[in-house]
């Protein structure tokens, strides 16, 4: 016997806009600057986190008639200071670096959004 398993799209807020969210990654890396020794071995000399990376790929209900959604998508764009919850995590002073937004000629609008944030992640719930 097998399990289905499935779950429905997470609503999530992204300044005035929410996106129900059917698809999350977040990447983060860190730059590491290696130094050869004396005796052929090799030392981290300085390393450099850089910002993580969402991206997160949706869909917000817009109807059949104008897409205000659209109209908030693109002003975001470069935007800063956006706060991002997503199942108990909150990312803080998240900046888009880019989105796309489809109209597949249902009522839907297919978004894929993606932010960057050096701040670090916290639990939702913790913080007041």
């Amino acid at each position: 016997m097998s399990t289905i398993c499935s779950r429905e799209a997470v609503p999530v807020t992204i300044g005035q806009f929410t996106l129900y969210c059917e698809s999350f990654r977040a990447a983060a890396s860190t730059v590491l600057y290696e130094q050869p020794t004396v005796i052929g071995g090799t030392v981290i000399s300085n390393r450099c986190v850089k910002a993580t990376r969402l991206t997160l790929a949706g869909r917000v209900y817009c109807g059949a008639g104008d897409i205000p959604a659209l109209t908030v998508l693109n002003n975001m764009n470069g935007g800063s200071g956006l706060t991002v919850i997503y199942r108990g995590v909150k990312f803080t002073d998240c900046t888009v670096q880019g989105s796309t937004a489809e109209d597949r000629g249902d009522d839907m609008l297919y978004v894929t959004l993606t932010l960057a944030t050096a701040a670090q992640a916290e639990n939702a719930e913790e913080v007041s």
